[in-house]
C-alpha cells in the first residue's frame, strides 16, 4: 500500500481553501478599512482638540501643524496639509464646521483616493452643539464605509 495523497484529494483541498479565502476576503478588508477610518477618527479628534487649545491661548487659528501640540504622522505637503499613510489630512479645512468658542475650521480627514471624508461638524443640522464626527462620500464604497463607521451624513465640510 502506497503512502501519500492522491493527486484529486490534494486539489480538493485546495479548492475548500480557495473557497474559503473568497468568502473571508472581504469581510477582513472592510474590516481593515474600518479601523483605518476609526484611526483617523482619533486623529480629527486629537488635533481639534490641539486647535482649540492653541486658539483659546492665542486668540488665533494656528496656520501650520507646526504650531499644535499633536504630531500627524506622515509627508507634510505644506503647512496645512499632511499626506499620511491613507488619508491626507488639510488642517482648517472644514470650514462649515469651526471649532466651538473659535473662528477655527476643524482638521479633514479625507481618504487618499477621494473615498470619503471625516470631520466634527460640531454642530448638527438645527445649530444644536455635540461632539460627534461626520462622514460624507461621493462613492457607493464610501457610503458603506461610512455606514459602516456608523458616522454617514449628506452634509459637506466645506
Amino acid at each position: 500500500m502506497k503512502k501519500g495523497f492522491t493527486l484529486i484529494e490534494v486539489l480538493v483541498v485546495v479548492v475548500i481553501v480557495g473557497v474559503l479565502a473568497s468568502l473571508a476576503l472581504p469581510t477582513y478588508r472592510k474590516s481593515m478599512e474600518k479601523a483605518r477610518g476609526t484611526e483617523a477618527m482619533n486623529m480629527v479628534k486629537a488635533v481639534n482638540d490641539a486647535v482649540y487649545a492653541y486658539a483659546a491661548e492665542r486668540n488665533k487659528c494656528p496656520e501650520s501643524f507646526n504650531k499644535i501640540l499633536v504630531k500627524v504622522p506622515g509627508v507634510r505637503n505644506n503647512d496645512l496639509k499632511i499626506t499620511g499613510k491613507y488619508f491626507v489630512y488639510h488642517l482648517n479645512a472644514a470650514t462649515n464646521a469651526p471649532i466651538p468658542g473659535t473662528s477655527c475650521g476643524g482638521l479633514l480627514a479625507e481618504r487618499i483616493g477621494g473615498t470619503y471624508k471625516i470631520w466634527n461638524p460640531y454642530a448638527d443640522t438645527t445649530g444644536n452643539q455635540r461632539r460627534t464626527l461626520a462622514c460624507t462620500a461621493s462613492t457607493s464604497t464610501g457610503i458603506e464605509m461610512c455606514k459602516a463607521m456608523g458616522i454617514y451624513v449628506t452634509t459637506s465640510p466645506n
